[in-house]
């Protein structure tokens, strides 16, 4: 396991957490064993996995060196996620612990809540202290349901790690999420971001940037898939972490993280929203297939409502940020694995032809109401009466939806069609000529310029 882990890359946040219980219990038994066996796949570059197998077998680490690009990836669950492993490591080289409080006991990332006190009852006894960021993130674990029980047994623990657990157990804010429009930057376009109320959230996973500075600060960061198990049971809060690492023009995002977002728990917002929203419009294949995935996984739960998704794809397809006709494949996918209704909802929000009208949802004082289900189950528009792209009207009716009628041009002299990238005769935009320069062509009693 640590030979694929370190050859194919730390993707797998189930992986990860068994090869940190693993190394922990190599660190207990015979460490001369444990140096003949993890000493070939020792990695020659320095990172956390080096240094703890480095703990564990007493080899020497790679040397580390100073990274003048390091302040881009500082990100509050990258943080989390270095300093636990920092923590273990220092722990396997002095004294190992008997347990790792962290460990889930689910695929999602759950921890199971009796283990935990369990272990900080044994500790008690036995006098011994658990690390303090591991401690933080089997906290971070906890299920949004404990039994009454365990609630009663934590109160009489009187460790302070036994005193943070019982508090953690009687917390109850839900974080609060919302989006916000960041203007024009130098070198960075106009974006929706997520943000998210850092008051009642654990000094952990907090984050007090403004919107600009999330923008700014975000970079393709290739351990997103281990940041849903990071706080299973908020996943607003993982997706407002998530989401403007997505807006990176180069690298690819991976799929794993869309996966570990759909097994969180938590209500619906306009994060995991606006994640959906841009990824169902990716340009990777990939990641708009693990989109509709997410998708058909989050329709099958009752309290899930894709009604924000489909006002996020108006607006970023009325601001000309995504291509709308890359959501066409994953929504039919979606469609045909049986999220009716999530694709339904989201499609009909707005006709394609009304989002750079009104690229913005509906307001509850608006006079456009949701478009309701005409004769056939044909889905309309509010506006123009036209019913709506995508799977949904497409199965509605056996006819194809109208296309508006195709641009032409008049004829113009010679000297405008010659040569292969002319971009003149194809409707484009011509740049480098004034606007004075530019051929007229009249559509429809209008005269547009190309």
């Amino acid at each position: 396991m640590t030979a694929t882990v370190l050859r194919r890359g730390d993707d797998d946040p189930v992986r990860h957490e068994l090869l940190l219980d693993g190394l922990r219990w190599a660190a207990r038994g015979d460490r001369a064993a444990a140096a003949r066996v993890l000493g070939p796949v020792m990695p020659q570059w320095p990172g956390p996995w080096a240094d703890l197998i480095a703990a564990v077998t007493g080899l020497p680490a790679p040397p580390r060196y100073d990274d003048p690009y390091a302040h881009r990836y500082v990100t509050p669950f990258g943080v989390l996620i270095q300093r636990r492993s920092t923590e273990l490591a220092a722990r396997l080289a002095a004294d190992p612990p008997p347990a790792l409080l962290a460990t889930p006991a689910t695929v999602a990332g759950h921890v199971d809540p009796g283990r935990v006190l369990g272990l900080l009852q044994q500790a008690e006894r036995d006098g011994w202290q658990p690390g303090h960021t591991d401690l933080a993130q089997a906290l971070l674990r906890l299920p949004r349901s404990v039994d009454a029980a365990v609630h009663a047994a934590a109160d009489r623990l009187t460790s302070p790690a036994g005193r943070r657990f019982a508090d953690r157990l009687a917390d109850g804010t839900e974080p609060r999420t919302w989006i916000e429009d960041v203007p024009d930057q130098p070198y960075y376009p106009g974006r929706r971001i997520a943000m998210l109320d850092p008051a009642g959230l654990p000094a952990e996973v907090a984050d007090p940037r403004t919107a600009a500075q999330r923008v700014t600060g975000a970079s393709h960061l290739p351990g997103l898939a281990l940041w849903p198990m990071v706080a299973p049971s908020h996943r607003e809060v993982t997706a407002a972490h998530i989401q403007p690492h997505l807006l990176v023009a180069y690298g690819s995002p991976g799929t794993a993280f869309l996966e570990g977002l759909a097994a969180a728990d938590g209500p619906p917002g306009p994060a995991m929203s606006l994640i959906l929203a841009y990824t169902l419009a990716s340009r990777r294949q990939d990641v708009r297939l693990a989109s509709a995935d997410a998708l058909v996984t989050l329709a099958a739960r009752p309290d899930w409502d894709s009604t924000l998704v489909g006002a996020e794809l108006g607006v970023a397809a009325g601001a000309d940020r995504i291509v709308l006709q890359r959501t066409v494949q994953p929504l039919t996918e979606a469609f045909k694995a049986g999220a009716r209704d999530a694709v339904g909802r989201r499609s009909r929000r707005r006709c394609r032809r009304c989002w750079p009208r009104s690229p913005g949802p509906a307001s509850p004082t608006s006079s456009r109401s949701p478009p309701t289900p005409a004769a056939g189950g044909r889905w309309t528009c509010p506006t123009c009466g036209r019913s709506p792209p995508g799977p949904a009207a497409a199965t509605s009716s056996s006819r194809p939806a109208a296309s508006p009628p195709p641009r032409t041009v008049p004829d113009r002299p010679r000297r405008h069609r010659q040569g292969r990238h002319d971009r003149r005769v194809t409707g484009r935009r011509t740049h480098g000529l004034a606007r004075s320069q530019r051929w007229p062509g009249c559509v429809g009693g209008a005269t547009i310029w190309l």
